[in-house]
């Protein structure tokens, strides 16, 4: 008599994750192209907004709307108000003012804050956030914050063009390569090992990180590293998954 309950309270957990989550990203998508239209015609010219595809009054309009509609899922069950705000912050401070043209605020900071806040958010929607938890949260925050790097690789040339700061533009691309995979790859495993991820899936986590590491080092121009960045994304969808089962 009991199972059917527990089978709608699941449901309207996962329902109601879908829709924060599609918030979420529509949200900072929204925000991210609206401010970044003269980076995106270099770098990405198939985007809405420099192909024409979309005007900026339209995208301006579908942003207050996206934004008002984050608010609303998180106010109807207010359990992840604090994640919700972290990211409006998050957002605001990297897109809207000249800190997210910083390396150190927008990877650093900026993507493993807002790391912290969609995993946290996603567990707590689903299962009470235990101290174990929390662990895995910091832990793969950090690891995104020190990895978020590798994205920038491919962007130098727009990057450049609008007076952004990333890594490789502030030390020099070849530079940036070996300390993202010497330096910042290690110790983003260190933070795996602490918060205790790393012993949940040792083999196929450190497999990835050679991997990645071997990628990150080659030279081969803007779609090859697009695609190595790509292979960080399915790198933190291994240690999500290894983790996060609530």
């Amino acid at each position: 008599m009991r199972t059917l309950p527990h089978a709608i309270d699941i449901f309207r957990r996962y329902l109601y994750l879908i829709l924060w989550l599609t918030a979420f990203i529509y949200f900072f998508d929204l925000s991210n192209q609206i401010t970044g239209v003269d980076e995106d015609r270099i770098n990405k010219p198939d985007r809405p907004l420099p192909s024409g595809k979309v005007t900026l009054a339209g995208a301006k309009k579908r942003w207050v709307v996206s934004l008002l509609a984050f608010l609303a899922i998180t106010l109807y069950h207010p359990i992840l108000l604090t994640e919700t705000i972290s990211w409006i912050i998050v957002v605001y401070f990297l897109e809207a003012t000249s800190f997210g043209d910083h390396w150190f605020v927008k990877s650093c900071l900026a993507m493993g804050a807002g790391t912290w806040a969609l995993l946290r958010g996603s567990w707590k929607a689903i299962a009470p956030l235990t101290p174990l938890a929390e662990r895995y949260v910091l832990a793969m925050s950090l690891w995104t914050g020190l990895l978020t790097h590798i994205q920038d690789l491919r962007d130098i040339k727009g990057d450049a063009a609008i007076g952004r700061q990333t890594l490789p533009i502030a030390i020099g691309d070849s530079q940036s390569r070996w300390v993202i995979t010497l330096s910042l790859m290690p110790v983003s495993l260190v933070g795996l090992w602490i918060g205790g991820i790393l012993a949940l899936a040792p083999v196929p986590i450190v497999g990835a990180h050679v991997f990645l590491g071997y990628r990150i080092i080659q030279k081969r121009g803007a779609l090859y590293d697009h695609k190595t960045y790509m292979v960080s994304w399915s790198t933190l969808l291994v240690q999500s998954h290894s983790s996060f089962e609530p």
